[in-house]
C-alpha cells in the first residue's frame, strides 16, 4: 500500500465530540479543583485545605475515568498486526489469526479462524457524529485488503 507509514494503516479512535466531551469531562473538575485550592491559599485553614484535597481526588478520578473510557480506546491496524485498545484491555491480533471482519452494534468486530470474535469499541457510537458505517467502511477496506495479501493464491 502506498500510504502506509511504519507499518501503520490506520488508526481509528473516538469521535470528535466523545473526545471533546472526555476532555471536558476532566477539565471540568479541574478547573473546581484549581479554585478550591486557591481559596486554601487565600484563607489557609484546616477545612478548606481538606476540601482542596478532596476536590483534587475528585478531578483526579474524573480525568482518569475520562481517559480509560474515552481518550485511550482506540483501533490500530499495522501490517502485521490488529491492536484494539478498549477501556478493560488491549488486544493484539496477527492478522494471520483473522478470518473475518464485521460491524456489530458495538463496533468493528474481528473474526479468529479459532471462532473468537474480539469487538473495537472505538467504532461503536462513542464516535458520535460520525456516521459509524463510514468509518468502519475505511477498516473493512483496509482489512479486505490485508486479509487478500494473506491468503494464499487459488
Amino acid at each position: 500500500m502506498d500510504d502506509v507509514r511504519d507499518s501503520v494503516l490506520g488508526v481509528w479512535r473516538v469521535g470528535r465530540s466523545g473526545r471533546l466531551g472526555g476532555c471536558l469531562l476532566a477539565v471540568g473538575p479541574a478547573g473546581g479543583a484549581l479554585s478550591t485550592w486557591w481559596g486554601a491559599l487565600s484563607h489557609p485553614d484546616t477545612q478548606n485545605v481538606d476540601a482542596a484535597g478532596t476536590a483534587t481526588a475528585v478531578a483526579l478520578g474524573f480525568a482518569f475515568f475520562a481517559w480509560w473510557l474515552l481518550l485511550r480506546v482506540r483501533l490500530q491496524l499495522t501490517t502485521d498486526t490488529i491492536v484494539v485498545v478498549n477501556p478493560w484491555g488491549t488486544q493484539r491480533l496477527p492478522w494471520s489469526r483473522v478470518s473475518a471482519v464485521t460491524f456489530g452494534n458495538w463496533g468493528a468486530r474481528f473474526h479468529t479462524k479459532d471462532g473468537f470474535t474480539y469487538t473495537a469499541y472505538a467504532l461503536s457510537d462513542l464516535a458520535a457524529g460520525v456516521r459509524q458505517d463510514e468509518r468502519f467502511a475505511d477498516v473493512k477496506r483496509v482489512a479486505d485488503a490485508q486479509l487478500r495479501d494473506g491468503q494464499p493464491p487459488l
